[in-house]
């Protein structure tokens, strides 16, 4: 291959080579908390856990602070939804709740709407649990926020 073949075939592969990783470095993360609600409530995060109690399923997100972890909030489907599976939505809003853990100043306003999506779920304990929530409150001046997020995480079975 002539140096201007290199240049005009190779460097083209590399450039495209070279936009494809720009691009993959740009991929949102697997887990993430958006929308109004986001931008009005303190919602940083450092991780997430599932856990399984014997009345609910807490999808929880978690930040660490000096006084240990806190709960920045916490998703709840309550075990009156049914049996758990994967490829089902539920309704929070009759159902779950979406709510802060202590240590935050700030309540959530109340919840209009919402639905929790499990896209995989087994329900035993270690196994993935993956899936996305969206959640519409209502302020006391009957503003709406809306909050989405997704998790994917690994399952905790908590013994009562």
């Amino acid at each position: 291959m002539t140096m201007s073949g290199w240049f005009n075939g190779g460097c083209r592969w590399l450039m495209i080579g070279c936009f494809g990783v720009i691009l993959g470095s740009c991929d949102e993360s697997e887990n993430y908390l958006r929308g109004s609600l986001a931008d009005s409530y303190d919602m940083e995060f450092d991780s997430i856990r599932a856990r399984l109690y014997a009345s609910e399923l807490s999808i929880e997100y978690v930040v660490d602070s000096e006084q240990g972890e806190k709960i920045t909030l916490r998703v709840t489907l309550n075990a009156g939804a049914g049996v758990l599976v994967a490829g089902k939505t539920y309704n929070l809003a009759t159902d779950g709740t979406i709510s802060r853990g202590e240590g935050f100043d700030a309540k959530l306003p109340e919840l209009s709407t919402g639905t929790l999506d499990l896209s995989e779920y087994a329900g035993t304990d270690g196994s993935a649990v993956e899936g996305e929530f969206s959640a519409t409150f209502i302020t006391t001046n009957q503003n709406k926020l809306s909050l989405r997020g997704a998790f994917v995480t690994e399952l905790e079975i908590v013994q009562p």
